[in-house]
């Protein structure tokens, strides 16, 4: 369905959204029923006119709760927000929904629906790595595609993850919003799932398979629950020249850390232009031991971490924090990854932000924290890689020759230069 225009299609596709269309209502031996959860409604504002083919995602149905084989129907808006037109059955301008990464990866086959080919159950999806195809002849721009398609529980209990992009069939990729379903299979006799075992926990030095490539990333992944984490400085007040710096090691040894990795931007002493502001940082970090902000007046810009004891807070625009109380906080730029979706901040990027080098980010999902250093990569590139690894909220950090991560009382990379402040994690 197409609406007349975003305002007109906006009551229709939210209704739609709020109240699940096609969902399964199978009961079995009155002990396992299958159920949807609340749809996700769309952003307030979206961009238009954007030259060439583009879209933006607009709401979607709730993920569901099934039965081993039980069938849903999935619901997923967009918004045209490009100059071109989407025609159906036109190659080079048709819209499409393609499977994408991390699960089941770009043009991957899926368990939970396909068009029989390649181990695909038949759901009657265009083909087993294209969802769906716009469901109107014409997509103007301005207006609103509501894509539909079948999803199949498979029939072994668990959760199973769809990650879908929009495409034009036969020219580009449209935009990546880290769009996916969740679909949690429930056992015959209706009860949850076993949780997934608990692995990778620690340090690990992982392959990464992105949708921009395979990296390599040293991780520090652990539970939100069983760690506490620190932000420290080596300044006591705001300092802009001649600053202190500590080794990362002497961090951790400091706060009783058990991990650490290197924190905001700064000026390097190695650095020519950096003469006169050596070890300055711009970034507003949060002193755990002096509980105060150093750098206060950078809370209007950049983005921020805050942390609450051991639950997490994440600002793509810092000036929106509150000056609520917190334990830990650090602010820097760019984002990389809010609620899931890959932050677009090219346009900000530094001419060195888009080349590769060692990068490092800090990440949150609803159970843990991930600490990264990925070496070879560049500052888009990095965000791909906290998607991959599961962080849904991802924050960049320093990296360079100023790049360093410990745990358990060795470097795993570095130590690299004195730091002027740092991100440490305490287990009781």
């Amino acid at each position: 369905m197409v609406g007349k225009g975003w305002a007109g299609t906006a009551l229709l596709v939210v209704a739609s959204l709020v109240f699940g269309p096609g969902a399964a209502k199978t009961v079995h031996a009155a002990t396992c029923a299958s159920s949807v959860g609340p749809g996700i409604p769309p952003p307030a504002g979206l961009p238009a006119g954007v030259a060439g083919f583009h879209a933006q995602w607009y709401g979607q149905s709730g993920y569901p709760t099934l039965c081993p084989g039980d069938r849903n129907t999935a619901t997923v808006a967009y918004f045209n927000s490009g100059s071109f037109g989407w025609v159906n059955g036109r190659l080079g301008e048709v819209a499409y929904l393609g499977t994408w990464g991390p699960e089941p990866g770009q043009d991957q086959a899926s368990p939970l629906g396909g068009d029989g080919a390649l181990g695909s159950p038949s759901t009657g999806w265009p083909r087993y790595n294209r969802i769906a195809v716009q469901p109107a002849p014409y997509v103007g721009p301005g207006q609103v595609a509501w894509f539909q398609f079948t999803i199949q529980a498979p029939l072994i209990p668990g959760t199973y993850r769809l990650y879908l992009r929009p495409l034009v069939e036969g020219a580009t990729w449209m935009e990546d919003f880290g769009v996916f379903w969740l679909v949690t299979v429930l056992n015959p006799d209706g009860t949850p799932p076993a949780p997934p075992p608990v692995t990778g926990l620690g340090y690990s030095l992982k392959t990464v398979n992105t949708p921009v490539g395979q990296f390599q990333a040293h991780v520090v992944k652990e539970r939100l629950a069983d760690v506490t984490v620190r932000t420290v400085t080596a300044n006591a007040v705001d300092c802009f020249s001649a600053c202190p710096a500590k080794p990362l090691d002497q961090y951790a040894a400091e706060n009783g850390g058990y991990a650490a990795i290197h924190g905001s931007y700064f000026c390097p002493p190695d650095y020519a232009p950096c003469a006169a502001q050596v070890n300055s940082f711009e970034y507003a970090v949060y002193n755990t031991a002096l509980a105060k902000w150093l750098n206060p007046r950078a809370l209007i810009s950049n983005s921020l971490f805050t942390f609450t004891g051991r639950t997490p807070h994440f600002y793509q625009r810092s000036g929106t924090y509150d000056r609520s109380a917190v334990s830990a906080g650090i602010s820097n730029y760019p984002a990389l990854l809010a609620a899931g979706a890959v932050v677009d901040s090219t346009a900000q990027q530094s001419p060195t932000q888009m080349q590769r080098a060692t990068r490092g980010a800090i990440g949150v999902d609803g159970t843990y924290i991930y600490l990264a250093i990925v070496p070879s990569a560049s500052v888009t590139e990095t965000a791909y890689v906290m998607q991959s690894l599961g962080a849904r909220d991802a924050l960049n950090l320093d990296g360079g020759g100023s790049a360093a991560l410990w745990i358990a009382g060795s470097f795993k990379v570095g130590p690299g230069r004195q730091l002027p402040n740092a991100i440490v994690l305490t287990k009781p």
